[in-house]
């Protein structure tokens, strides 16, 4: 019965589901990089550019969730 409601709540999220997550994980991934390189490095504007780009996926992210 739980699994009957769990196979069903899966095929609700539809395929944007694994995309939105995979870019969830590249923008976790990137905002941490990018943090370590913002204090690692000399010059912070790497760190800098590498957590804007991070946020250019999760603003794709949310563009996908709110068309849903």
């Amino acid at each position: 019965m739980i699994h009957d409601i769990e196979e069903k709540e899966e095929k609700n999220r539809g395929g944007l589901f694994i995309v939105r997550q995979i870019l969830n994980i590249i923008f976790i991934l990137g905002a941490v990089t990018g943090a370590v390189l913002y204090w690692v490095l000399p010059d912070e504007t790497t760190g800098v550019l590498v957590i804007m780009t991070s946020v250019f996926f999760k603003s794709a992210e949310c563009i996908l969730r709110l068309r849903r």
